[in-house]
């Protein structure tokens, strides 16, 4: 019986053995599957090596660009100074006697001279930043920084969880891209570069014009998140208390800026109430006043400086005088770039210079320096060319860091460097200048949070969407050109003018309702076919092997139009949205951009509905049948 009972397990033993051999091939492959479908789930998450952005490449020489490319020559300016200032004092350089008149602001708007100084002498120290210089029936005006004890004794934070006080200081060029910056400014970029300098080349703006570069840059907000502050609409406050950097940089013990050039177009002021109370320590909207009031400028000459050269000089005199201070400068310069960016390359040399002076004085060993331009041309004619419209959203941005800093923090800077070629914005640029005074660490970013400090490495898989970018102003997706005749460009187009004649509605009296004159050019743009069929990757997560067989579909197209309006030629570029799956068109007004010179055609509105300019054409008769 037991060797019976051995027999028959040994049968048992040997049949279960078969019957298992049978199913491995069916394990292998139900294994096999089940991890074949979980890598690809897993390719598909925010975590594959695939960059979702990516910017085109811009030519340097593009044929369209050129044609509007030229040199202009400086001016000469002939006027003779009588003194100069150095350090915070005067120097004669007169027989004449001559008396100093300070300059005071009243709000942004008015300003007040102060009590004469008669006959001064020889190394007077000016009491204020900006004044005025009366030698014998000539008179000089004059900018800066002026030595205040105030300001040299302002006690400064420990900042051990910052990078211990390290300054930024900023100079900003209006509607320059990147590549007209490597077209105007080359002595100065080089040079930059040279010394360790770190650009930006996938920056892409969040909105329209320059408001829309510096509110989100400095208060980390759209500028429809902070309280109303538009000239001429209902409860608008002054923006004293709307959350800038330089209020809590100002808190640490640094000292502050936000100076301008022409008070004309100031981005906080032109359609904007400014500020109630001065910003910042320094602030050069009353010397700018002066200037505008009295027409001292003559052929873009301040007395016998270039009016470019004061503005550079009032920023190297803040270093001077307090050398070594903690500081957050943000200055920015509009007349030099917004019309005419080929103006911008009188400054090149002065810049390039400047940049030298701070390095060689170590003035750059405890402040990043920055260059940038808050957006592209938008209505000098290379702004009607396909990569003009490109340069518009990709502006110029670069750093210069202390070299100590990447010894001390190697994957800050690394993880910068690696940024440079990811998708970038302001938001990116006001999260980073935060770390200054509180670091929150490398790592790689949130790609959930439209803001990423550039010390965190951005996520290759960051989208426009994620950034909160608007379509319409982001440079990562495909473009079509589309024929005029195409019934849905007709239907983006109905939907454009009627928006269009939507907003000035109310005023028909006095703005002419507009219909279309020319279509000039129609693109459709739609998320990038790489995107759309990407399925997965080697199991590796490279670039390099992809699995684009995925029949992704596009629920949204997006139409960009440019078009002429009659009467009054005005030239318009909307980007409208159809959403396929509810077969709907609809153009939000941040969407819409005028992109030629209106001058005196919304004069009738201006005291009535200033945001209304872009939209309206005054007339003197009155129309009621529809242009749709």
């Amino acid at each position: 019986m037991v060797v019976l009972r051995m027999l028959f397990n040994a049968k048992s033993t040997r049949a279960l053995f078969f019957l298992l051999l049978s199913w491995v091939p069916i394990l292998v492959f139900i294994y096999t599957s089940m991890t074949f479908h979980q890598k690809a789930r897993n390719a598909t998450q925010p975590t594959t090596r695939v960059q979702a952005c990516v910017h085109p490449t811009l030519q340097l020489g593009d044929p369209a660009i050129l044609r509007s490319t030229y040199t202009v020559k400086a001016p000469i300016c002939t006027s003779t100074d009588l003194v100069q200032v150095t350090n915070g004092t005067v120097q004669l350089l007169t027989d004449r006697e001559c008396d100093y008149t300070p300059i005071h602001r009243v709000n942004d708007d008015k300003i007040h001279y102060g009590k004469v100084v008669k006959n001064i002498p020889d190394g007077f120290r000016i009491s204020t930043d900006f004044f005025k210089i009366y030698c014998d029936r000539k008179t000089e005006y004059h900018a800066s920084a002026a030595f205040k004890n105030e300001l040299w004794k302002r006690k400064e934070a420990d900042l051990r969880d910052g990078f211990g006080g390290l300054g930024i200081a900023m100079l900003g060029f209006d509607s320059v891209s990147r590549m007209a910056w490597l077209r105007q400014m080359p002595k100065t970029r080089n040079y930059f570069l040279q010394l360790g300098a770190i650009e930006l080349q996938s920056h892409n703006i969040v909105g329209d014009g320059t408001t829309a570069v510096f509110l989100p840059m400095l208060t980390g907000k759209f500028e429809w998140e902070l309280p109303e502050c538009r000239r001429k609409f209902n409860n608008a406050k002054y923006m004293d208390k709307f959350p800038f950097l330089w209020h809590p940089f100002k808190d640490a013990g640094y000292l502050t800026s936000w100076c301008n050039g022409d008070p004309t177009a100031a981005p906080f002021n032109y359609r904007m109430l400014g500020f109630n109370h001065q910003p910042t320590d320094f602030y050069t909207r009353p010397f700018y006043l002066a200037m505008n009031k009295r027409r001292q400028y003559q052929n873009y000459c301040i007395g016998s400086v270039l009016a470019s050269r004061v503005w550079l000089n009032y920023f190297r005199d803040i270093f001077t005088v307090y050398y070594k201070k903690r500081k957050f400068l943000i200055h920015f310069l509009v007349e030099m770039s917004h019309d005419n960016n080929n103006l911008l390359n009188q400054m090149d040399a002065d810049l390039r210079d400047l940049i030298e002076f701070l390095n060689n004085g170590d003035y750059l060993n405890n402040t990043v320096l920055v260059l940038m331009g808050d957006h592209g041309a938008r209505y000098h004619q290379v702004r009607y060319t396909w990569q003009g419209k490109m340069e518009e959203r990709l502006p110029y941005f670069s750093f210069l860091f202390p070299k100590w800093f990447e010894e001390k923090y190697p994957e800050a800077i690394q993880n910068l460097r690696t940024n440079t070629r990811r998708l970038t914005t302001p938001f990116d640029i006001h999260e980073t200048l935060k770390d200054f005074l509180h670091f929150d660490g490398t790592g790689v970013g949130n790609v959930s949070k439209r803001g990423i400090s550039l010390f965190k490495e951005i996520p290759l898989e960051r989208t426009c969407e994620h950034a909160k970018i608007a379509p319409h102003w982001c440079a990562c997706l495909d473009w079509k050109k589309v024929s005029f005749k195409d019934k849905k460009v007709k239907r983006a187009l109905s939907v454009a003018l009627k928006t269009i004649n939507g907003f000035t509605q109310r005023y028909r009296k006095e703005c002419a309702l507009l219909s279309v004159q020319s279509i000039d050019a129609a693109v459709t743009y739609e998320t990038r076919k790489e995107i759309l069929k990407f399925l997965h990757t080697d199991t590796n997560g490279g670039i390099y092997k992809v699995n684009l067989t995925h029949n992704g579909q596009n629920e949204l197209a997006l139409y960009q139009l440019t078009f002429t309006t009659s009467p009054g030629g005005g030239q318009f570029e909307v980007t409208v949205t159809n959403d396929i799956a509810r077969k709907q068109y609809h153009l939000p007004e941040d969407q819409i951009s005028r992109i030629n010179k209106y001058g005196d055609d919304p004069k009738c509105i201006l005291e009535k509905n200033r945001q209304l300019r872009a939209y309206c054409y005054c007339n003197n008769t009155n129309q009621t049948e529809s242009a749709v």
